[in-house]
């Protein structure tokens, strides 16, 4: 699927956070202030509590505003290529194993439309493994194309991104392939996945250097994009792979049907 993604106005999140700060005389006036009373204030009483409140000013501040273009950056994104945009999303909805990951977990600034009839959704996921000190949050942004057929759910895991998940049975696959991935669906349904993950289209990956989570769930394919994107050249890069994943995908997904064996489930 070919297909030229227009740039929004705003391409790089962080020269853009700079720039909007670097010009706001106002508040570097009232923090000037603010620090030569913090400072005042420790000399003459003591309370020397008083000389994180401007550091902390200029965290949440910085924070405010970065939070404010990254929305920006997303909803021009969307509009400027004829798309539908929402601030906010629910991993209520979501059927995918990555959406069951640890805790506090988060769908925001969720583009919706269509590529040459092909409906798709763009998203930004994140969870968190862990509290305190020992806490960390994991980050995605998630390309997710819908198909006409109808498949079981498979995992594809990447081996060498910052997360990996292992569920239902693991499926054998030839050597050069599992220095990378993981293939996983659920039990009994192996020759359902490797009707999928044939000989060619693992080649197309390793030739493509495909480096991401892949999720087939609900007639929808997930592509889980490791990490924040922050500018629209690394945007344009993610988009180029699920495109190409898509692409190679397409024909046998969208006539692609399958029986449930039994009583035996078809979801990991």
């Amino acid at each position: 699927m070919a297909f030229q993604i227009l740039k929004p106005e705003i391409t790089n999140i962080s020269k853009a956070v700079l720039d909007a700060i670097k010009y706001q005389w106002q508040f570097w006036a009232i923090l000037l202030v603010a620090f030569i009373v913090s400072f005042g204030l420790v000399i003459w009483i003591g309370f020397s509590e008083m000389v994180f409140a401007p550091f902390l000013a200029v965290i949440l501040y910085v924070t405010a505003v970065r939070h404010k273009i990254i929305s920006s950056f997303w909803k021009r994104f969307a509009e400027i290529n004829g798309w539908a945009y929402e601030y906010y999303g629910s991993t209520e909805q979501e059927q995918g194993v990555m959406f069951r990951q640890g805790e506090d977990r988060n769908i925001s600034h969720i583009i919706t439309g269509n590529i040459d009839d092909r409906r798709f959704r763009i998203f930004s996921y994140n969870f968190s493994i862990g509290s305190g000190k020992r806490k960390k949050t994991y980050y995605y942004i998630v390309f997710a194309f819908r198909f006409n057929g109808a498949f079981p759910h498979i995992y594809l895991n990447n081996k060498h991104n910052s997360y990996s998940i292992s569920a239902g049975e693991t499926i054998p696959l030839p050597v050069e392939f599992e220095k990378n991935f993981s293939l996983s669906a659920p039990r009994k349904y192996e020759i359902e996945a490797l009707a999928i993950f044939t000989l060619d289209v693992l080649a197309g990956l390793l030739d493509n250097g495909f480096a991401y989570d892949v999720e087939f769930v609900n007639q929808e394919v997930l592509i889980f994009t490791d990490g924040q994107i922050n500018d629209f050249g690394g945007l344009e890069r993610a988009f180029d792979q699920a495109l190409k994943l898509e692409d190679l995908l397409d024909e046998k997904l969208d006539r692609f049907k399958f029986q449930q064996i039994g009583d035996m489930p078809h979801t990991l």
